[in-house]
């Protein structure tokens, strides 16, 4: 269970970054531009699932998410942030033990 050290702004202020103390893939990058992409992946599937969410990109110890427009982030942020702390960390049994690997 990821916990989040950080959240820091990007460059695009529909997207927040979640940096965590402890890795969710072992250098495995995953992007889902879409719910139905992130069908098969429990993590982003989650953060779809909490609404409003546009994208989901992860790797290592980072989640960045970018949420829809008219989505106010003081209402969004503690919704995402329960999926991100019920996710499995890598070195958990049911996480991502992969190393390196394709964009899904």
């Amino acid at each position: 269970m990821p916990k989040i050290s950080d959240i820091q702004e990007t460059p695009n202020p529909n997207a927040v970054k979640f940096i965590l103390r402890e890795s969710v893939s072992n250098g495995v990058a995953r992007q889902f531009a879409s719910a139905d992409q992130a069908q098969g992946d429990p993590l982003s599937k989650s953060l779809f699932d909490v609404g409003n969410v546009v994208s989901v990109f992860y790797m290592d110890n980072m989640i960045t998410v970018e949420k829809e427009d008219v989505a106010d982030w003081d209402e969004l942020l503690p919704a995402l942030a329960a999926p991100i702390r019920a996710a499995d960390s890598a070195s958990s049994p049911n996480g991502v033990s992969a190393v390196g690997g394709a964009i899904a």
